[in-house]
């Protein structure tokens, strides 16, 4: 199951931003069952971490058979999922009661948020078979990773070859004519670790509005690479490319009638690439370590309507990076400098305004961090990053952590840390006729987090608990649901107060025995923002309450595998805007438990059989006000490794 104190065995093969050091390889072949690469800017052990941290490892994926990302991130302590219908419609994440787009997502150091799209990561086009590890950061990470990162930083690492040579293939059926196939092979050769995979999801859906019969379906292929080639002891070279082309179906909303989805033939084609190239090299005795990188990051939108294109959205966005990691004894340096140059591009048919345009944004970034290890027990980090941004003032961002061994089954860790966010190309300048345009005036989001934690083990380790009390207090929150007098259209604006997020995590992993296991995940969250009258209400889409059970049982021999977790939402708000004139509505969602069964059986030491099973109690229930999700669901696959 998924482990939420990170005690998952880590494939050290990649550095975020760029490749891992000689230095950090030695430390990682000390500590490998405990180093993580996204707690700082330099590899660190995880009980040196101040924040909470969750990691899920190639296992985990494999035990419950995960096809989508967000179906992983549900189980994670502080995490909340909405989707606008069934699968491979669009998808949000919230974390600790943030905003979907004060997410981070990374893929092998790369930032994956998506500046077309609001920059919000698009959770429905990443599948899983080709991911080798998720590490998840909660809590401010601006001070290290930037815009976005104000709730937490989710960094997805591919496989990679290092060290592995196989290939994996599988093939997959079920509801909902369902078929899902991939292949993914991994090879050492020489100095050389390469890794190569492709992925293909293709289904009919189900409605998703209220009425009507019409599926919705969708398709999702993903195709990934990378390389990389050790020189020498102390240096090395990395690249990688992902491309992904996606189809999703929706319906389109009655503004005249009923203000709800309807039966229509709405379709958005989508496409993205992800490449990286980097290489680390030390000197001065492995003292000193240097990593250069350039990432890159290019996708595209177009909406159709009845099969003709009526609109669409692109970004480019282009990463140079260069760091330097400096030994001080047990203690480190990192500095470092980036140079981001992201371009957006809108179409549109021309009726009562122009929606096209063309715009671009540089950031210049230099980062500094210093980590403190004080023997086994204290560690602290100071980190501050400094952006000059080409159409914002400049903005310095901070965080302070420590954690404390007390024992070695207990420790207690706090941060503090600011955080910003810059406002979207969308929201600046986005045109949608009859319904938006942009306000080029918004300013950053700003924030400042609080996070004070325990984690403990009991029983030999068999019992591992973890509690975290976090608090965020967001100012200038962007409010993209202002009506503009001047156009009648809706806006964007700057709250003029602040929005308050608070909470607590609890998390539980026992391991009962060699066979079974049992882990649990607790989050109670307050999220409240200023309304128009200067009113605190609560936020829509975050439930106050939330969780996940799950238990695991594997055979003595090993061979069968059983895996069942039942997740939790609680009650939420959501907006409702039905026909003019009247007016804007919060309706509540009920809550509701999503029961999840995998079963998975190895004939022979190359071929396995699974079969999972999804909404088993076939709960009727609604993320997103209007929008149906999945009934109940089963499928069955076949696994063959050489």
């Amino acid at each position: 199951m998924i482990n939420s104190f990170s005690w998952t065995r880590v494939l050290v093969h990649s550095l975020v931003p760029v490749c891992l050091s000689t230095t950090v390889a030695t430390m990682a072949e000390e500590h490998i069952e405990q180093i993580i690469v996204t707690g700082a800017r330099t590899p660190l052990d995880i009980h040196r971490v101040g924040s909470a941290t969750t990691v899920i490892g190639r296992e985990d994926i494999n035990r419950q058979q995960a096809r989508y990302l967000s179906d992983l991130m549900r189980m994670v302590p502080g995490f909340s999922v909405s989707h606008t219908g069934a699968v491979g419609t669009q998808t949000q994440v919230r974390v600790r009661g943030s905003e979907a787009n004060h997410v981070l997502v990374l893929i092998d150091g790369v930032r994956a948020n998506d500046p077309a799209t609001g920059d919000e990561f698009r959770w429905e086009y990443l599948a899983a078979s080709n991911i080798e590890r998720i590490e998840i950061v909660r809590g401010a990470q601006s001070a290290l990773w930037g815009s976005d990162a104000i709730g937490a930083v989710v960094h997805i690492i591919t496989r990679s070859g290092a060290g592995q040579q196989g290939l994996d293939v599988y093939a997959e059926h079920g509801a909902n004519s369902t078929l899902n196939f991939g292949a993914n092979g991994v090879a050492q050769v020489g100095s050389w670790s390469l890794a190569a995979g492709v992925e293909s999801l293709d289904t009919d859906g189900d409605n998703i509005s209220r009425s009507g019969t019409e599926a919705d379906g969708a398709e999702l292929v993903t195709g990934s690479a990378s390389a990389r080639y050790a020189w020498s002891d102390t240096a090395n070279f990395n690249a990688g490319l992902r491309v992904v082309d996606a189809t999703s179906d929706t319906d389109p909303v009655d503004f005249f009638v009923t203000g709800l989805p309807v039966d229509g033939d709405l379709e958005t084609r989508s496409n993205s690439i992800i490449g990286d190239l980097g290489a680390s090299w030390a000197a001065h005795n492995e003292r000193v370590n240097y990593h250069l990188g350039l990432r890159y990051f290019d996708s595209e939108h177009r909406n159709l309507v009845d099969g003709v294109e009526g609109s669409s959205t692109a970004s480019e966005r282009v990463t140079l990076a260069l760091q330097t990691d400096i030994r001080l004894g047990e203690n480190g340096l990192s500095l470092a400098i980036e140079y981001e140059d992201t371009d957006y591009e809108q179409r549109g048919a021309i009726v009562f305004g122009d929606p096209n345009q063309n715009q671009n944004m540089q950031i210049f970034s230099a980062i500094a961090e210093f980590q403190y290890l004080d023997g086994e027990k204290l560690t602290w980090k100071l980190g501050g990053r400094f952006d000059k941004n080409s159409d914002f003032d400049n903005v310095f961002t901070g965080k302070a952590s420590l954690a404390y061994q007390f024992t070695g089954t207990a420790r207690l860790r706090a941060s503090v840390g600011t955080g910003h966010k810059t406002p979207t190309f969308t929201e600046r300048f986005g045109f949608f006729p009859a319904q938006f345009v942009g306000n080029p005036d918004l300013k950053p989001e700003t924030s400042i987090s609080y996070e004070l934690g325990f984690d403990m083990e009991l029983f030999d380790k068999a019992l591992e608990l973890q509690t975290s009390l976090f608090f965020q207090e967001l100012a200038d929150e962007i409010n993209g649901f202002v009506f503009d007098p001047d156009t009648f259209l809706g806006t964007a604006e700057n709250r003029s107060g602040t929005s308050e997020r608070s909470g607590i995590e609890l998390a539980a992993n026992w391991r009962v025995s060699n066979q079974f296991s049992i882990a649990a995940t607790y989050t109670y969250t307050d999220s409240k923002e200023e309304n128009a009258v200067g009113v605190n209400v609560r936020e829509v889409r975050r439930p106050r309450h939330s969780g996940n059970v799950s238990l695991n049982y594997i055979s003595e021999d090993a061979k069968f595998n059983a895996f069942v977790s039942a997740n939790y939402g609680g009650e939420r708000t959501d907006l409702f805007f039905p026909p003019f004139p009247e007016p804007r509505q919060t309706i509540t969602l009920k809550d509701y438990w999503l029961v999840d069964l995998t079963l998975n059986y190895q004939l022979t030491q190359s071929v396995a059989v699974f079969m999972r099973g999804t909404n088993l109690f076939d709960e009727n229930y609604e993320q997103v006000f209007g929008y149906q999700t999945l009934g109940r669901a089963g499928y069955f696959g076949l696994r063959v490794s050489f």
